[in-house]
């Protein structure tokens, strides 16, 4: 199985409908990162994975007219995404180009930042990735990155539909993203020093049911919804609709708390 050929051609798929339902996910995590980043005016700032652009606005914001965004993403038709955003926007700091996450075709030294919102627990070698981070940050460069923090609404969904798919969609589990021990473990053990954590409850808020549903096939959720058997997805959908009703009626709205890990170090 190839991973990224795989990932590539989800997002391809996904890109001309990725994140356009009006549901405030991706964007405002993508904000908690730009800030835990702590970007400087002026810096070259490499954004990993950019999809739709969530962090290209406040990137380039943060940096300034004398700073310099490139987002990058494996999928050509996020690249496409991307790009309107930045037309759309006149994000004259901005550059958007395919390209791989894993392996960023970065000089040495020629970043003061990299960022990946969401994007690293994708990646078939992360070992190999941070090294080729190490290599494209200036000395003391930030990488910032966010990941997601087990036991929250979500978490509950996931299981939920674990036992509706098909065994070698779920086979593929990384470890190391999944406390802050490892995390740290990591991440020194690749040279970065200087490493804070910090983990925030976002709150995601859909207009109905169906609009939940419509979301998550918009998403990288659409891989998972999809490994469900066909003769099982109904089911499955009735599940998950008891589950959403259950915390509509107890918040009083339908309401998912996204638990996020932000990471921030410094390269040696």
């Amino acid at each position: 199985m190839d991973e990224k050929l795989d990932a590539r051609s989800l997002f391809d798929e996904l890109s001309a409908t990725y994140d356009t339902t009006g549901i405030d996910f991706f964007d405002q995590i993508a904000r908690q990162l730009v800030n835990h980043a702590r970007l400087r005016k002026g810096a070259v700032v490499l954004d990993l994975g950019c999809g739709a652009g969530a962090a290209l606005p406040p990137a380039s914001e943060t940096v300034g007219a004398g700073g310099r965004v490139l987002g990058i993403d494996l999928a050509a038709g996020m690249v496409e995404r991307a790009r309107g955003v930045v037309k759309e926007l006149g994000l004259e700091n901005v550059q958007v180009e395919v390209g791989d996450a894993e392996s960023p075709a970065a000089p040495p030294g020629s970043v003061d930042a990299i960022i990946a919102s969401l994007v690293l627990f994708f990646l078939p070698s992360i070992g190999r990735a941070l090294d080729a981070y190490a290599q494209a940050l200036t000395e003391g460069g930030t990488l910032a990155f966010s990941t997601f923090v087990d036991d929250d609404d979500w978490t509950h969904l996931d299981q939920l539909l674990a036992g509706f798919a098909s065994e070698s969609s779920r086979e593929q589990e990384q470890q190391w993203f999944e406390s802050p021990g490892g995390i740290r473990s990591l991440l020194s053990s690749h040279g970065f020093r200087d490493i804070s954590i910090e983990e925030v409850t976002h709150h995601v808020h859909f207009p109905t049911i169906a609009a939940f549903h419509e979301w998550a096939w918009s998403t990288g959720w659409r891989a998972e919804l999809a490994s469900i058997p066909s003769d099982q997805r109904d089911t499955a959908r009735a599940a998950v609709d008891d589950y959403l009703r259950s915390l509509q009626k107890e918040r009083g709205t339908l309401r998912l708390e996204t638990h996020v890990r932000y990471t921030r170090a410094s390269a040696s």
